[in-house]
């Protein structure tokens, strides 16, 4: 977290700026989900949405990050897809 700092600041942005634009670039990702606990918070991660990185900040994440992500598109695609028993569990069907 610490070495993500100094990216972030490059940026004009705080490190949950940064975390939540980097998602935000991902493929297949419309939305995040950020926790707060103070308004100011939940201000500052909504205003996340506007904020662009560019690829060379991007890569400059990702090789901090190294092997903390897991790159497999095969496990992406997996996780995005929707089982239609989850779906019938969470309608309260089965």
């Amino acid at each position: 977290m610490q070495h993500l700092l100094p990216v972030a600041a490059d940026c004009g942005l705080s490190a949950a700026q940064l975390a939540i634009a980097r998602v935000l670039r991902q493929p297949g990702a419309s939305s995040v989900v950020a926790g707060a606990t103070r308004p100011e918070q939940a201000t500052e991660n909504a205003s996340a949405s506007g904020k662009k990185i560019d690829d060379v900040t991007l890569a400059r994440v990702d090789e901090i990050l190294g092997d903390l992500i897991d790159r497999d598109p095969a496990k992406t695609a997996q996780m995005m897809a929707v089982k239609p028993e989850r779906m019938e569990t969470a309608a309260g069907n089965g």
